[in-house]
């Protein structure tokens, strides 16, 4: 069993993704239609802010991003250099617990384990979606007042 087939196969999460550093799901625990796609790529714009906020306030890398909803949390963490992982959790998973395993499992992992991971998707016009750009497009409208009525 390799890596990422281990983090699927774990009970206390219900869906695994790996994504690239553009934004393009790489791996999935599910089937990768639409919404998966467009879940990832703005996954991974979201940890493109959070990476700049850290920067901004001088907390360093970012090493886990978590966002805890009514429902459960999404976990994304970075792996390796170029890619990142994306887990849904129930509400009430060992955080910690989950944290610390893959801290461990994901610590020193070669590229060519995280590469060989890949799923070989069909394409998608979802791939052709540019972070950088929604980013951009992001920040330019939060820079020009986001949706305040002036």
């Amino acid at each position: 069993m390799n890596w990422f087939q281990e983090i699927a196969a774990n009970p206390h999460i219900e869906v695994a993704l790996l994504i690239d550093g553009g934004g393009r799901l790489v791996a999935t625990s599910q089937e990768a239609n639409t919404q998966v796609r467009r879940a990832a790529t703005m996954i991974r714009a979201a940890e493109m802010l959070a990476r700049g906020l850290a920067a901004e306030f001088g907390r360093g890398a970012v090493t886990l991003l978590q966002i805890t909803t009514a429902e459960g949390h999404l976990l994304v963490m970075p792996v390796g250099g170029a890619h990142y992982l994306i887990l849904l959790t129930q509400r009430g998973a060992p955080l910690e617990l989950l944290r610390t395993y893959l801290s461990r499992l994901l610590e020193d992992l070669p590229e060519a384990e995280i590469a060989a991971a890949s799923q070989n998707l069909p394409y998608s016009p979802w791939d052709e979606l540019s972070v950088d750009d929604l980013f951009n497009a992001l920040s330019e409208w939060l820079h020009n007042g986001g949706d305040s009525r002036t």
